[in-house]
């Protein structure tokens, strides 16, 4: 024993770690591979912020009247009471049913968009960002038209259209305070024609012009905060084809060729994050 460690006192093999002023310039770790160690950070180089942006996809799909509003198996897979209970209720009275699906159940949606794929199916995607905005259109050119419906104060409220287009406008922005959920509104958008007269000074000809107004539906107030397992029905309710006057019905209950039928939309966030190089500003002397 005394020999071996005589022996080992001798000079070291070619292979050995080199150290200078006593410190290693690689370090071996547990497994036994080689690494270089980390480089040194430098302070003026551009810093990369992670930042979290949303893209929200839109199914629009069509079935007959009451295949989806009269079905209680469908409804078992959303979560209605996730929504803030005073708009869901609000909701139901002007003729629309709301609430949160999840991923799990998406093989049973997958489904129902393979159920009915020769009517109508329309897919909508935004862009990435923080926030953003979508038309759906969902009747154009209507001669005219009566919506009846009750605002957020239980009041009654009539208004007629002429030569109008109804969209249904989509907002959708990533929650400041909880970056795994989404909020999304819709607000229903009635775009309508007015005429009017333009005198002409001269010659004192009148010319009538056609302009298009936009009118926000704001009563409805739908806003829903959307985990990023889930995403958002909306879908007329049971009695929406029965008052043809209610929002449901006005927006999610068309003609079809044989017989009336009714609009679902299944809105999906989808959540990315994103590193964004951002220099230092440069210092003061």
């Amino acid at each position: 024993m005394l020999g071996l460690a005589l022996a080992g006192c001798g000079t070291a093999p070619d292979n050995a770690l080199h150290r200078r002023g006593g410190q290693s310039s690689i370090s071996v770790t547990a497994g036994g591979a080689i690494a270089q160690q980390p480089p040194k950070h430098d302070p003026g180089a551009p810093r990369k912020i992670p930042h979290l942006v949303v893209v929200l996809d839109i199914y629009h799909f069509t079935a007959p009247i009451g295949a989806i509003s009269n079905n209680e198996e469908f409804w078992k897979h959303v979560d209605e009471d996730t929504l803030d209970v005073a708009v869901h209720d609000l909701l139901l009275k002007n003729g629309l049913r709301t609430g949160i699906a999840h991923d799990e159940d998406w093989t049973y949606f997958k489904g129902l968009l393979a159920k009915y794929p020769s009517i109508r199916q329309t897919r909508l995607r935004s862009e990435p960002g923080k926030e953003g905005f979508l038309e759906l259109p969902m009747r154009t050119d209507v001669p005219e038209q009566s919506i009846f419906g009750i605002d957020d104060h239980g009041v009654d409220w009539g208004r007629r259209f002429e030569d109008c287009d109804d969209v249904l406008t989509i907002s959708y922005i990533a929650a400041t305070h909880n970056p795994e959920r989404t909020i999304v509104k819709v607000c229903p958008l009635v775009r309508g024609t007015r005429q009017s007269l333009s005198v002409s000074v001269l010659n004192n000809d009148e010319i009538k012009v056609d302009r298009k107004y936009p009118q926000h539906l704001y009563d409805l107030r739908m806003e829903a905060s959307i985990p990023l397992n889930g995403f958002l029905i909306v879908a007329p309710s049971r009695d929406a084809s029965i008052l043809s006057t209610s929002l449901g019905s006005t927006f999610l209950v068309s003609d079809g060729a044989i017989e009336p039928i009714e609009h679902v939309l299944m809105m999906v966030p989808r959540a990315f994050q994103i590193e964004e190089t951002v220099p230092l500003a440069p210092t003061a002397r």
